[in-house]
């Protein structure tokens, strides 16, 4: 049973039929205030494959706990999240009540914000950023009045520092990519799949992180192929073949156009390009088996430490990172592993015979209220993280 249309579109086009659908779907669960009064139209994107419409469930009267029995967790995540959000798209607006009060303190202003649900309209079914569950912290404010004077209870100092841009997760750089108009929806898992493949990177906590030889791949195609590199390019070349299938553009004239410069840029290379070879660095480890020093490799999930008596000698050893905390049960260290799917997490360096574990990350001091360990936990969506104690309910601001 095909529980959604075609999946592989762009489209934000929903059929009179659907809309139909999803009206009295959802007249008859929430009430008639919940419901459009008129379809609701969204605008296409440029270039938009729109020969099908928008990722939809093929039946709405399927919800995800009727079928949730017969589908595996990661199937159910993703019906839930299409379900929730296609019924939400058609659902009445909500309406807020907010209020904002400027607070005077000498010469420092202070603004604190509250906001009340007056009508929950989509919310009702699903809420924007809030899929891991997370829950907004904004609430009302109490009676207030104009110069009112105010006391002060406690005073909390909380210090922030700016933080990098996260790197690129499966489906930022899918996002990033359709911002840019490079590739379509059928070709966001091919290349994802690829760049991994040819360990060009490597993902780590869920986040993409470029390996050695994508650096240099990466180096030499500024080089020696900057336009190609462009992501201007790659979309020009997108909506090229788009005409060119719309019968709007010869496929030889786009061709003559793209080839001479390209092939004048690869004799470039050819002639001035250098042999780029990824040497084996020797470690001070030496082989436990046969006493050679151990050289770091890159495999598929990164570097590892290989016998230089290779092929004689395959023995190889995972790199363990110690992060400079002790362990609190035996005393060891605790080091950086890799789970069987990739996913970084610590544990000691005792290993068996300590099974200490943990998928965030310690800190090297004990907690103020119970002396248990500490660890950074990463905060919901566009919050910093927080340190939070493994056995109490101590918590605090991560610096």
């Amino acid at each position: 049973v095909g529980l959604i249309t075609y999946m592989r579109t762009d489209s934000t086009r929903i059929s009179v039929t659907a809309q139909e659908e999803a009206k009295e779907y959802i007249t008859s669960l929430y009430g008639e205030e919940y419901a459009l009064k008129e379809a609701r139209n969204y605008s296409k994107k440029e270039n938009a494959q729109d020969a099908h419409e928008a990722v939809r469930p093929s039946l709405v009267q399927k919800d995800p706990a009727s079928i949730k029995a017969f589908l595996s967790r990661d199937q159910f995540k993703l019906y839930k999240l299409i379900w929730e959000r296609f019924i939400a798209s058609q659902m009445a607006s909500a309406v807020l009540d907010t209020v904002s009060a400027d607070i005077l303190s000498g010469e420092a202003v202070f603004r604190a914000n509250g906001s009340q649900i007056k009508f929950p309209g989509f919310m009702k079914v699903y809420v924007e950023g809030t899929d891991d569950g997370a829950k907004e912290e904004v609430g009302m404010l109490p009676p207030l009045e104009i110069e009112q004077q105010l006391d002060v209870n406690t005073i909390n100092p909380r210090q922030h520092f700016t933080q990098p841009p996260p790197r690129y997760s499966e489906a930022r750089l899918v996002k990033t990519l359709e911002e840019l108009g490079i590739g379509r929806p059928s070709t966001y898992a091919p290349t994802i799949e690829t760049i991994q493949k040819r360990g060009y990177v490597r993902l780590e906590e869920k986040r993409f992180v470029p390996t050695e030889l994508g650096e240099i791949i990466n180096e030499i195609m500024e080089e020696f192929f900057p336009e190609i590199i462009n992501p201007e390019f790659t979309a020009k070349m997108e909506d090229d073949l788009d005409h060119i299938e719309e019968g709007k553009t010869y496929w030889s004239q786009v061709l003559d156009e793209f080839y001479g410069p390209f092939k004048t840029r690869l004799d470039t290379a050819e002639k001035y390009m250098q042999e780029v070879e990824i040497r084996d660095e020797v470690s001070d480890i030496q082989c436990e088996k046969c006493g050679k020093f151990m050289v770091y490799k890159m495999g598929r999930f990164g570097k590892f430490l290989a016998c230089s008596g290779f092929p004689e000698c395959r023995n190889t050893l995972p790199i363990v990172k110690e992060i400079g905390v002790d362990c609190p049960k035996c005393g060891g260290k605790i080091v950086e592993r890799k789970s069987k799917k990739n996913r970084l997490f610590y544990g000691c360096s005792n290993y068996p015979q300590c099974d200490l574990v943990s998928w965030d990350k310690p800190i090297p001091r004990s907690c103020p209220k119970c002396n248990e360990m500490l660890v950074e936990k990463k905060g919901a969506k566009g919050k910093g993280p927080k340190v939070i104690c493994t056995k109490c309910d101590y918590e605090e601001e991560s610096n």
